[in-house]
């Protein structure tokens, strides 16, 4: 990860392994039932494999974390890239959902390995607006996981079968085990390194855990993401059965409503620069809240799918612009331990999300209604925390995020 990589180049490569975890989420989201039905098993403990997964995948930053600060970058991530493509070999083959809960977990905790590799990378070289416009590149071609992988998913799951598509991960993993190998390099030298002890670890923690300026964003983050996956635990349910999709029908759909996402994030990376890292968080939760807002009113009044579908299109597009600019306020929080930054941060964002899963799944067999009315409240309740991340951000955030 050499500083004279290319922005582009190097979020490239960036987003070749972190697409890994969101793939890992979305792409085998229409095989759920047949997975219900190979495994033998209830749907309720096939959408566990999920919850497992997220909460693996959090919980396992808090631990990766300061080993990146300590060992360096590069081995972690070789390590994390072999354990992820071994365990998608061995979800293909469960025999049982107990199995396949068990690898999830595995699986989670090597996703959150890479994920705070690429993250600290990001930070190991740049800072201010420039680590703000590397965050929203990294998440505009990040942002293809959620576009095809539920299309993609569907496709070899109509083909193949559901085995397939952790067949189709354990590739992609082989992919960006050599392309890490070849075209990144260790981005944190030595003398930046910290020594891997408990105490250190606990200190750094609560360091940065009483920082506001890093507390406040990320937890504002952590709301954004559990809007997104309330919308991806509710979806799968009313999509296809309220409005009657088919597994295909659905992957397409959602993808769609994904392509929101990666156009925010390519808005984020072109105006931040002159509008500031706080204004253009604003502006993405409050689209987040309009597009749930007209869903709601679209399908009260009877507008049918494509209206709602159209409405969350543009909660996608602000999600898309607001995890970005809070992901580099809070990560602009920090200029040492950038890998225990990570860490927290990932926790919160996906041990928080992990509960919008049961809860919109709750919520969604109650009805389109009360699905839709959960996403206003979380995004009412987002508004509510980005305004006093903007109210405590330092007076130079807006314009360059530099300390």
């Amino acid at each position: 990860m050499k500083s004279g990589t290319s922005s582009f180049g190097l979020a490239a490569s960036l987003a070749l392994i972190t697409v890994l975890g969101p793939s890992a989420i979305d792409m085998y989201l229409s095989s759920l039932p047949e997975i219900a039905t190979g495994l033998n098993t209830s749907f309720a403990n096939v959408q566990l494999t999920l919850t497992v997964f997220l909460l693996s995948m959090g919980l396992g930053q808090l631990f990766f974390g300061p080993i990146t600060d300590a060992l360096g970058r590069k081995k972690p991530l070789l390590i994390g890239l072999i354990v992820f493509t071994g365990t998608s070999l061995w979800a293909a083959i469960s025999t049982s959902i107990e199995i396949l809960l068990f690898v999830r977990f595995i699986q989670g905790l090597s996703a959150s390995l890479i994920l705070v590799v690429a993250l600290s990378t990001v930070r190991d070289l740049t800072e201010g607006a420039k680590a703000a416009q590397l965050f929203a590149l990294l998440m505009t071609i990040e942002g293809l996981a959620p576009v095809l992988a539920p299309a993609v998913g569907g496709v070899i799951d109509s083909l193949w079968g559901w085995r397939a598509v952790f067949v189709a991960l354990a590739i992609m993993g082989i992919i960006a085990i050599l392309n890490s190998q070849i075209n990144l390099s260790e981005s944190l030298p030595n003398e930046k390194r910290f020594k891997l002890n408990l105490k250190n670890i606990l200190v750094t923690y609560k360091h940065i855990i009483s920082t506001k300026t890093f507390i406040l964003p990320a937890l504002s983050l952590s709301i954004a993401f559990f809007f997104l996956f309330a919308y991806i635990a509710g979806a799968t349910l009313i999509y296809q059965n309220n409005f009657g999709l088919s597994s295909q029908q659905f992957g397409f759909v959602f993808g769609f409503t994904g392509i929101a996402v990666l156009i925010g994030a390519l808005i984020c990376s072109a105006l931040v620069s002159r509008m500031g890292v706080t204004t253009l968080a604003f502006y993405g939760v409050i689209l987040m809240a309009l597009g749930a807002s007209l869903a709601l009113i679209a399908y009260s009044f009877g507008l049918g799918l494509i209206a709602i579908v159209a409405s969350l299109f543009i909660s996608m597009l602000g999600l898309g612009i607001a995890e970005s600019t809070l992901m580099a306020l809070a990560m602009a929080s920090q200029k040492t331990a950038l890998g225990s930054t990570a860490a927290l941060l990932g926790a919160f964002q996906l041990v928080i999300s992990s509960f919008a899963t049961p809860l919109s799944g709750f919520m969604a067999e109650k009805g389109t209604t009360h699905w839709l009315s959960l996403l206003c409240i979380i995004c009412l309740g987002l508004i509510c925390l980005t305004l006093i991340v903007i109210s405590k951000a330092p007076k130079n955030v807006p314009a360059t995020l530099t300390h």
